[in-house]
């Protein structure tokens, strides 16, 4: 949110700066994103990755937890979800 704010612009390419080595790029719809609306994305996210795992979907077992792999997984989810 703050990105998109800062930008001044509703949707587009956006640069999230998480840290110094994680610099994710997300395409935001043409729209304000509301925080409750990215918490639910959150939520959903963590419950599909919590199932995938369960079930032993996720890569054969072996799950990458870097910063740099679960970020670019949500912004993956994300922009999947935010179309439409």
């Amino acid at each position: 949110m703050a990105e998109q704010g800062a930008s001044g612009v509703s949707g587009g390419r956006v640069t999230l700066s998480l840290s110094e080595t994680v610099k994710p790029r997300v395409t935001l719809p043409a729209r304000s994103l509301t925080l409750s609306e990215l918490q639910r994305m959150k939520r959903q996210f963590v419950t599909v990755q919590k199932k995938a795992i369960t079930l032993g979907t996720v890569e054969r077992g072996t799950v990458d937890w870097s910063e740099e792999s679960v970020a670019q997984k949500f912004v993956d989810y994300l922009e999947e979800n935010l179309r439409g």
